[in-house]
């Protein structure tokens, strides 16, 4: 394809309604396979087709991850200061290099992960929830993005790979910058500053946390490893997740077979949380594959070796069952690809499914009468190159009283303490925690106030 083509611009500086229409108006342009503008000067491809994006993820002859195939960034035609370039430069991490390099990160990161049981994962997920509720229930009105769904994993995610709270904080509103690819040189360098300094921290006082088992890996890896493999499993558990959380709660809001006294059951929210990940993944435009060789597209066009491919998971998704509502309506269906296709599938998805549920159940059982503030078509959300991120939720609901403290006796706990938990190692549920001024912090960071 020539340089001359016109490509769709995926950057967008205003907050835009309904992501999707950008997307139709692009396939019916371009077809399913479209040429994009990631930001000025930096170009690619986006997959929004189902059926291919799953045959290429799996095709790992002709296409790989490994971020040292893009050929306008190893023939230095990528600005250093690019946007996307943190998101895309090679680094030593499971999603960015393909074969047995791969196959030894990403068992480090699943076997990390693994370690910690389920139960715990609920535990101090629904612990969190409770806190955060606890700091806006009286009002009657929440922001339940900013107040809760973004602040929630980045909570859990803090205790359960051992960060302390100022380096939570720090990476996550690096990361969410670079999800919005905002001043990204410096925010990567924050990111990697607050990884850092958590290994570095967990060399001197390992504990019972991710990181932890990630240094002691049989597979060796060094500090930079650990670090990069870190950094990407935060990341995608945070903005991701949050993203996940929102649009669930708008999901059930609107679903009419919900019970409007109580949360759903288990089993409904489940299924309501599969519906998300077919018609709102909360990942839209990545990763990214390389093909090794030069791939026609059968109308006469062609994708260059080298040459960036985003995976559209959200447009690949939405369009699919469009198409096929009919059989969708007919059985319950699990083969969205929100999670990825081939050997780089999101390792975490369990985890992450995990915190959206119990989130979910939470916040319903907790706070009668909520509904959303604003109609679907006044919300907001910021496009970039890889990313859809939501800008609020605002919603209703009857006030409530936050339950009374329950005393814990025996030292005081803090998110930083990565222990098991114990008789004198137990958070709180309910009250006023260390949790109030946390979370107050939060909030105006994720509100970038």
């Amino acid at each position: 394809m020539s340089s001359g083509c016109p490509r769709a611009k995926l950057y967008h500086h205003e907050p835009r309604p309904d992501p999707y229409s950008v997307y139709e108006r692009m396939r019916a342009e371009h077809g399913p396979v479209v040429p994009v503008e990631l930001e000025p000067g930096v170009h690619g491809w986006l997959v929004t087709d189902y059926t291919t994006l799953i045959s290429w993820s799996r095709d790992t002859t002709t296409f790989g991850h490994d971020a040292r195939l893009w050929k306008d960034f190893r023939e230095g035609r990528v600005s250093a200061d690019a946007a996307v370039l943190p998101m895309m430069a090679p680094r030593p991490n499971a999603l960015f290099v393909d074969g047995t390099e791969h196959q030894r990160y990403r068992r480090a990161i699943t076997d990390s992960l693994g370690a910690i049981a389920s139960e715990r994962w609920v535990r101090v997920t629904e612990r969190y929830a409770h806190g955060l509720i606890d700091q806006f229930c009286q009002r009657g009105r929440a922001d339940v993005l900013n107040e809760y769904a973004r602040m929630l994993p980045l909570l859990v995610i803090n205790e359960l790979f051992g960060f302390d709270r100022d380096q939570g904080v720090r990476f996550v509103e690096a990361m969410r910058n670079l999800w919005l690819g905002v001043d990204a040189e410096r925010s990567n360098a924050q990111a990697e500053r607050a990884l850092s300094e958590v290994v570095t921290a967990k060399h001197r006082d390992p504990g019972d946390d991710v990181t932890t088992r990630l240094i002691r890996h049989r597979a060796a890896l060094t500090d930079e490893e650990v670090i990069m493999q870190l950094l990407l499993v935060v990341a995608a558990a945070n903005e991701p997740t949050a993203n996940l959380i929102n649009a669930g709660v708008r999901e059930v809001l609107a679903d009419p077979n919900a019970p409007a006294d109580r949360a759903p059951s288990p089993t409904m929210l489940a299924d309501i949380v599969d519906r998300v990940l077919w018609h709102d993944p909360p990942i839209t435009n990545y990763p990214v594959i390389y093909p090794r060789v030069d791939v026609p597209l059968g109308d006469g066009r062609t994708i260059e070796a080298g040459s960036p491919i985003l995976l559209g998971f959200a447009a690949s998704n939405r369009f699919y069952m469009e198409e096929n509502a009919e059989r969708m309506e007919e059985t319950r269906n699990r083969a969205h690809v929100a999670w990825g296709a081939g050997p780089h599938r999101c390792p975490a998805r369990e985890e992450a499914t995990t915190i959206t549920i119990v989130a979910l159940r939470t916040l319903l059982d907790r706070l009668p009468g909520l509904r959303v503030e604003v109609p679907p078509e006044d919300l907001r959300w910021h496009l970039s190159a890889l990313s859809w991120i939501p800008v609020t939720l605002p919603v209703q609901f009857t006030p409530q009283n936050p339950p009374p403290p329950t005393p814990v006796e025996g030292t005081p706990w803090t998110a930083s303490d990565s222990r098991p938990e114990t008789s004198a190692h137990r958070a709180p549920t309910s009250g006023r925690s260390p949790l109030s001024s946390l979370s107050s912090f939060l909030v105006r960071l994720m509100r970038g106030s």
